[in-house]
């Protein structure tokens, strides 16, 4: 108690603080401004997000799209690099009979 009264003396029951004027009268406005602000920037990162996953996943069907269509050959393209094996001809020699041939 003996230092409650003390500081009652050295400052009185004045209060020290103040505010400035009109405060509190703007500061609902600012508040919700800032929500306003922040869920809209919510919002944005959101479609953002999904447009970046929305590519990524597109990139990746497509990858694996053009990776079976490559690595699967049909029983003709088979037949036909069998052939090319078996020859033993190399690709200049094509490339000269191909060219011959026309």
């Amino acid at each position: 108690m003996d230092e409650e009264k003390i500081l009652m003396e050295r400052c009185g029951k004045a209060n020290p603080f103040s505010t400035p004027q009109g405060y509190f009268e703007t500061l609902p406005h600012q508040v919700m401004s800032r929500i306003r602000q922040r869920q809209q920037r919510r919002r944005i990162w959101r479609w953002a997000i999904a447009a970046v996953m929305t590519g990524c996943i597109f990139t990746v069907g497509l990858m694996f799209q053009n990776r079976t269509t490559t690595d699967t050959l049909t029983a003709e393209d088979q037949y036909i690099e069998d052939m090319l094996d078996y020859s033993m001809m190399n690709n200049m020699d094509i490339a000269y009979y191909i060219t011959e041939a026309e």
